[in-house]
């Protein structure tokens, strides 16, 4: 059986439970392909999963390997699975469930994935399918924004505020971003209408104008959350990543709602679409090997970690 180096964990904790091994190469189902891993990205989601934040959605009691985004190239496909041949160049946000892309192959079901653009790099390839599948449901599903609309990105220098920010302009939106400090430039270079620095301004006092849309992407309690409420116009929307208040969800002015980002080949194809036409980019932070993915989710608990940073997987 041929064997894979892959970053693992065996039980929950700090970033220092990653650890490398070598384990056996996946053998794809007759609905799967075999994907030999190019790029990963690092997520959020991925230190919550490793912290033992999802229960029994994440089993360790045998070697996990997490990783929610993947590209490569296709080296095997399932007796059913038609859609790709040996060769091909694809992409996809992976199931939570099962095994990720923290290693040098991968399984996913192929209705998950979609043809990589051909002008992307397997490393912007790999920073897109999370945040630009979450931005594109929390922004145009969801959000529902509608051209010209104005919209709150709060928290908008992340992976998914990048994207959202730009899915928003293909809508001739008015944007406005918060971000901290440290990270002002990302928005700086985006020209978005207008910059919020969290760290110095209250966004109640800064936003004289009521709102359509505020999407939210920052780890705000209940009660932060319900003080932006009022900057909504009535029948405007709230949509956050990271939970609403219960009550909120009753509120009658306007709708609030939570997001969970859902997987798919179609969604991800249209993005693909906009990826060839130059209107949507990636926008990378830093890359890093493998053997980084701990340091890297260090950087992150310790709030240090700023935009997308991805991870070069085979040698």
């Amino acid at each position: 059986m041929k064997k894979m180096r892959a970053m693992i964990i065996e039980k929950f904790g700090d970033p220092w439970v990653l650890k490398e091994a070598f384990l056996d190469v996946p053998a794809p189902e007759e609905d799967e392909i075999l994907v030999k891993v190019h790029g990963s990205s690092f997520n959020p989601a991925d230190a919550a999963a490793r912290n033992g934040d999802f229960g029994k959605l994440i089993d360790v009691s045998s070697p996990r390997i997490l990783g929610l985004d993947l590209a490569g190239e296709v080296v095997e496909t399932g007796a059913k699975a038609k859609k790709f041949t040996p060769g091909d160049r694809v992409y996809s946000y992976l199931s939570i469930k099962r095994d990720g892309s923290y290693a040098e192959y991968a399984v996913l079901k192929e209705k998950d994935a979609d043809l990589i653009p051909e002008n992307l790099s397997y490393a912007e390839a790999a920073s897109l399918p999370l945040t630009a599948l979450t931005a594109w449901q929390g922004v145009y599903e969801l959000g529902e924004l509608k051209e010209n609309q104005r919209i709150l990105i709060n928290g908008a220098t992340g992976g998914v505020g990048v994207m959202a920010i730009q899915l928003a302009k293909l809508k001739n939106a008015q944007i406005i971003g918060t971000a901290s400090t440290e990270t002002l430039s990302v928005l700086e270079e985006l020209q978005i209408s207008q910059i919020i620095d969290y760290k110095k301004e209250n966004p109640l006092d800064a936003i004289t104008e009521k709102l359509d849309l505020i999407y939210n992407l920052a780890p705000l309690n209940d009660e932060q959350m319900k003080k932006l409420f009022p900057l909504l116009k009535d029948g405007g929307r709230f949509v956050s990543t990271t939970g609403v208040p219960e009550d909120a969800k009753e509120h009658r002015r306007i709708t609030v709602l939570g997001e969970q980002a859902k997987r798919g080949g179609e969604r991800l194809h249209q993005i693909s679409e906009l990826v060839r036409e130059g209107e949507l980019k990636p926008m990378i932070a830093s890359t890093w090997k493998m053997e980084d993915i701990p340091e890297v989710h260090r950087l992150h608990e310790a709030g240090k970690l700023h935009g997308k940073a991805v991870f070069l997987i085979s040698r």
